[in-house]
């Protein structure tokens, strides 16, 4: 950015007597005797409110996603907290989530504490999940990671601002900044079947009520069509403006309610833009969805890859779940997260041995380049995976962050599908629109025209995976794609 001050008859550029040009990239905003016109006002103002717009979408990425979340699953039937969508035969591609796998029987639903107060959740033995609040910030785990080390228990979910009596024991307290809590729950184990029948002990019900403890249902969604993915134009800023006014003001910190209130969502006020502002805040929805997406797949961050001569990436980039490794909170991070996946909890970012899991992922092939759909490649699981429970690899499309469409059901291959091994004991996986020949069960499909990328899955890893004395391969563009 340049300034082009007038000089007076001395030559002294401290007094500014004329017009003033300030050129950028962005363009030409001029002033006049130190004031701006009207038409460098106009555009600067609007410029503001674009640049707050993109910030707010940032922020707030994950709450959004959170809120259609919750209304894909209202739509599919889910619309009280005693009543559980289930995926028993296992989730599918026809279930569009930000990242989900098809190795474990899922169990999802949003609590409403402001509906219902004090909310107690028993789960049975052997479970694996967690609670998150309407920003997708981490409450509590539940199951092997949760305070009942998959023992099973009772956890009360705590509104905020509560006063009333909490039992002094039986119940694992948590207490939520919000009213929407989001609880995602698996069971842990190879048989499917066995998993969903543990899966419906689970009873949700309010404090003091054990007596609707029954009316717990759960709703089967394998095979069917869920939405749950968050827009990229204007309706994401009503949304969030419907999530704002649901929730308490203390919900989110004062300087993100500064952002809100800067492009008009404020709380207890109508969110109402005219034509003009309306369509600056869609086309700030267009440009934060791509600067996001640039962020999660192409700037490089320090701090982002597993190993220092491969392409893996965590996935908590910095091992922490608060996306504060640096000393402050890393907004790009959080959004890139929340863009790409749901759920937040530090069994996914701790070393904690034999506990948890663990998730690491990658767009681009050992070369650099994305992986592209019509492209074959291979990559090699070395043999004795650390994981106490299963590893999985399961391929997703880069525009939806979902499991991938394709003629298979299930776009993975882990543990539990037993692929073949090499005389060695390693297993190679590949990928591309065909399978080679007599590698069927090791192969998963991918689209021509459509990215892709992989997460691969530690459940319970071993300490040779946090000290890295075993690494997964690279994915290799197969000799006749090079």
């Amino acid at each position: 950015m340049t300034t082009t001050p007038l000089q007076d008859a001395e030559g002294d550029p401290h007094h500014w007597l004329g017009t003033e040009s300030v050129n950028s990239r962005l363009g030409s905003f001029e002033f006049k005797g130190g004031y701006p016109t009207l038409e460098a006002a106009r555009a600067l103002d609007e410029l503001l409110l674009m640049n707050r717009a993109i910030e707010v979408y940032l922020q707030n990425v994950s709450g959004v996603s959170m809120f259609k979340f919750r209304k894909g699953l209202r739509d599919f039937g889910v619309r009280t907290s005693r009543q559980v969508a289930i995926w028993p035969g296992l989730m599918d591609a026809r279930t569009l989530l930000l990242t989900a796998n098809s190795d474990t029987v899922y169990n999802i639903t949003f609590l409403d504490l402001k509906a219902d107060g004090p909310t107690v959740v028993e789960l049975p033995p052997r479970m694996l999940g967690l609670f998150d609040d309407m920003w997708m910030r981490y409450i509590s785990d539940g199951g092997l990671a949760g305070p009942d080390r998959g023992q099973g228990g009772k956890y009360l979910l705590v509104p905020p601002g509560y006063e009333g009596e909490i039992p002094a024991s039986g119940y694992f307290v948590c207490r939520s900044p919000t009213y929407g809590v989001w609880m995602l729950m698996r069971a842990v184990d190879p048989d499917p079947s066995a998993a969903a029948e543990r899966s419906r002990q689970m009873r949700i019900y309010p404090l003091g009520n054990a007596t609707d403890a029954e009316s717990t249902t759960f709703l089967e969604a394998s095979g069917k069509y869920v939405d749950t993915i968050h827009a990229d134009d204007y309706t994401f800023f009503d949304e969030l403006d419907a999530l704002v006014q649901e929730e308490p003001a203390d919900a989110i910190d004062p300087l993100r309610r500064f952002y809100l209130a800067s492009i008009g969502i404020i709380k207890g006020q109508p969110f109402s833009p005219d034509a003009d502002r309306r369509a600056l805040l869609a086309e700030a929805a267009r440009v934060a969805a791509a600067t996001t997406r640039m962020v999660a797949f192409a700037r490089p961050d320090p701090e982002a890859p597993v190993y220092p001569d491969r392409r893996w990436q965590w996935a908590f980039v910095g091992g922490s779940y608060l996306f504060d490794s640096q000393g402050y909170e890393n907004i790009d991070r959080r959004a890139a997260f929340a863009y790409s996946a749901t759920g937040n909890t530090p069994a996914m970012a701790s070393q904690a041995v034999g506990l948890g899991s663990q998730y690491m992922w990658t767009p681009r092939d050992a070369g650099g380049d994305f992986l592209q759909g019509d492209r074959c490649y291979r990559m090699r699981i070395p043999a004795n995976p650390p994981v106490k429970d299963f590893w999985s690899v399961t391929v997703y499309d880069a525009l939806s962050r979902s499991m991938i469409q394709t003629s298979q059901k299930f776009p993975a291959v882990s543990t539990y599908t037993k692929p073949e091994a090499n005389d060695d004991g390693s297993v190679d996986i590949y990928f591309g629109p065909e399978a080679p020949a007599g590698k069927q069960a090791n192969w998963i499909q991918t689209l021509p025209g459509r990215g892709w990328f992989p997460i691969l899955r530690f459940y319970g890893p071993l300490q040779p995976f946090f000290d890295k004395s075993w690494r997964a391969g690279d994915i290799e563009l197969e000799p006749r794609h090079k």
